[in-house]
Parts: C-alpha cells; sequence; structure tokens
C-alpha cells in the first residue's frame, strides 16, 4: 500500500512506516500533520485523482528539521575580473508516514516503527553536538584558572640553551 502525495512543490511515493525529507514545514517536533493533496492511492485497487482524492489523506510525524549539505555556487566572467563564490543550505523537515486513509480503506503504523524512528534521531541529534568553546563568562563562571602568560623572549632563549 503507498500513495503519491504533494508537499512544498514537490511529489513523493510514501508508503507506511518510511521516513522522508521533505522541504521545511511549519509544525513543531514531535507533532502530526495531516497531508490532504494525495494524487494517487494504491491498495486493493488503485485510484487516481482529477488532480487529488477528496477523501484520501496521509497522516505524518514530524520527526526532525535540519539542513542539507552546503551547496557551492561559484559564477566568474573572464577578463572582467568578476567572480562570486556563495554557499546556500536548503533546509528540510523529516517526517514518518503513520496512517494511509482512502475512503473506507486504512492503515496504521505499529507503535514499535515510531519509536525506532525516534530513537534513530535522536541518536544522530547527539552525534551532530559540537563541542562549543566556552566563553570567558562561563570560564569564570565554572571557577577555571587563567592560562599562564608567557613571554616570547623566554620562549627563545630556552630554545638556544
Amino acid at each position: 500500500m503507498y500513495s503519491i502525495v504533494e508537499t512544498g512543490g514537490f511529489q513523493y511515493k510514501v508508503e507506511l512506516g518510511k521516513a522522508y525529507k521533505v522541504p521545511t514545514l511549519d509544525a513543531a517536533v514531535g507533532s502530526e500533520l495531516e497531508l490532504k493533496s494525495v494524487l494517487l492511492f494504491a491498495g486493493k485497487e488503485v485510484q487516481i485523482g482529477t488532480p487529488v482524492l477528496n477523501d484520501a489523506s496521509v497522516k505524518v510525524e514530524i520527526l526532525a528539521h535540519g539542513k542539507y549539505d552546503t551547496v557551492i555556487v561559484y559564477k566568474k566572467k573572464r577578463r572582467t575580473r568578476y567572480e562570486r563564490r556563495n554557499g546556500h543550505r536548503q533546509g528540510y523537515t523529516e517526517v514518518l508516514v503513520t496512517e494511509l486513509r482512502s475512503g473506507a480503506e486504512s492503515a496504521k503504523v505499529d507503535s514499535k516503527v515510531i519509536d525506532r524512528n525516534r530513537a534513530r534521531v535522536a541518536a544522530l541529534a547527539k552525534q551532530k553536538v559540537q563541542s562549543v568553546p566556552l566563553t570567558r563568562k562561563e570560564k569564570i563562571a565554572q571557577g577555571l584558572p587563567k592560562p599562564a602568560k608567557v613571554k616570547k623572549n623566554s620562549l627563545r632563549k630556552a630554545k638556544e640553551v
């Protein structure tokens, strides 16, 4: 059983219990959304919308928000000293398909699949946490000692000996 839905100007073939990265949706992590723009529903028989199916919907759970890797945009015109270099990171929302419904036909995902995907996203988020150096204020609050000052001349003289 699968459906084809439209979100963010793109069409996705979605299956029950699978996670997808779609363009950024305005919803909090953990909330559920219902996608109404179902173009095709394939269950016992295939239903095709003109352009959408009125009685069909796909429920998704928001797992995470993030950004893709950087895409470098480089422009150059020869002999004019014109060069531009820009980077861009497109945002995405990771969603898990929890329910497919069309008319009387519907299917829901098992709760174990939801828990497994939540745990996977939490583990990935934990890996991405980078160690940010402490600010001066935080160092003072923790009572860390100041680093010893080293004079350049004393280092040079120590090397000569």
